[in-house]
């Protein structure tokens, strides 16, 4: 008998690395990023309903849009047409919005999933790959996650082998970014900043302090707002290499052990910074 309920686990990502490698004339920008899934994870559960039942969606997060403007709604017009029926989903929000850590999209991909699946889709890996290029750049990562080189603009991908699961703290503020806004500031610089991505790679399977020390992100160059200036002086104060993630505004760092990394969240913690978590890769 095929199971009436399904519960995806969506998790948030970071970027290792993010470099800018020109403009598309369509005014796509095109770029290098070593995307890696964290374990930070929003619960997507889709229930079964009576065939010709209006889909709903409903949220823990008050501020998340439950309509037409969601992902995970558009993801269900994807697989079941305008008017999708049959199926409820509830969505809990564990991974911040305006973060830069994908929350939107892995909630996107996880709806395409599990649709699929519960309902029995003949839909094939390929065709479910396009639907999620068509959702959102980020989308199609989000399918497989795991350590990824991305290129174009982000449609280009290359599994890479899994790093170790070395020890972060990513942490947030109350603002958000405007990604928009990023890419008008960082075409608006007269040098992009020193890519980073060739030496991730090299040091994908190194130790932590290796690895971390070669984290960078162009949109650090452009991204000053007050609690991410705090983040970033916690971190370093530390001996951790801060990192947005995205466009941000969420930070991470990747520490050398636990104790290290239980020794920062308790400071970001105590700086009043209202999102602190540690994980590991996953």
């Amino acid at each position: 008998m095929m199971a009436e309920t399904l519960v995806m686990k969506a998790p948030a990502k970071i970027n290792l690395s993010l470099d800018m490698t020109g403009k598309r004339p369509d005014g796509y920008h095109t770029l290098r990023s070593v995307f890696q899934t964290v374990g930070i994870y929003d619960t997507l559960t889709i229930t079964k309903t009576e065939p010709d039942r209006p889909l709903t969606l409903t949220c823990n997060d008050p501020a998340v849009p439950c309509d037409a403007r969601n992902l995970v709604w558009k993801a269900a017009v994807k697989l079941l047409g305008e008017h999708p029926r049959g199926i409820a989903m509830h969505l809990e929000k564990e991974i911040p919005s305006q973060a830069g850590l994908g929350g939107g999209s892995s909630d996107c991909a996880a709806a395409l999933k599990g649709i699929r699946q519960l309902c029995g889709l003949p839909v094939t890996d390929a065709a479910l790959h396009a639907a999620a290029a068509g959702l959102g750049a980020d989308v199609p990562f989000f399918l497989t996650g795991g350590t990824v080189l991305c290129e174009g603009i982000g449609e280009l991908l290359t599994p890479l082998a899994p790093i170790p699961k070395h020890i972060l703290v990513i942490a947030k503020g109350r603002e958000g970014v405007s990604t928009p806004e990023g890419y008008r500031r960082l075409d608006a610089l007269t040098e992009q900043p020193a890519p980073a991505t060739d030496n991730v790679l090299a040091a994908l399977s190194g130790d932590a302090e290796t690895l971390f020390a070669a984290c960078g992100n162009a949109f650090d160059a452009v991204t000053d707002l007050p609690e991410v200036q705090s983040i970033r002086q916690i971190m370093r104060a530390y001996g951790v290499n801060p990192v947005l993630s995205g466009s941000g505004a969420a930070v991470f760092g990747g520490c050398r052990d636990r104790a290290q990394a239980e020794q920062l969240a308790d400071a970001l913690k105590q700086a009043g910074l209202p999102f602190v978590r540690l994980c590991t890769a996953v």
